[in-house]
């Protein structure tokens, strides 16, 4: 699949991934996913048509650099509530 740029952030290098990708790094459920994203516990996705969706590449990537240096475990409530 090409790598997908948004044309104001090409110059930033800033990679969009899809659904297929994003699930490929991170073997959660949509549902999964998309509660987190209300919840503010994870990166919101980017609406880059009608009917599609993306998230940014680098976001998913401090995502997960985050979840391992806490040893894999959610923030506490309290802890994602004075990080925001």
């Amino acid at each position: 699949m090409p790598e997908l740029l948004m044309p104001s952030l090409a110059s930033e290098g800033r990679r969009l991934i899809r659904r297929a990708e994003l699930q490929r790094k991170i073997p959660f459920s949509m549902v999964h996913i998309w509660r987190l994203e209300k919840k503010s516990e994870f990166p919101r996705r980017v609406s880059i048509g009608p009917n599609a969706v993306a998230w940014f590449a680098d976001e998913i990537d401090e995502w997960i650099e985050g979840r391992i240096r806490a040893g894999g475990r959610a923030p506490r409530r309290r802890e994602a509530a004075d990080a925001a």
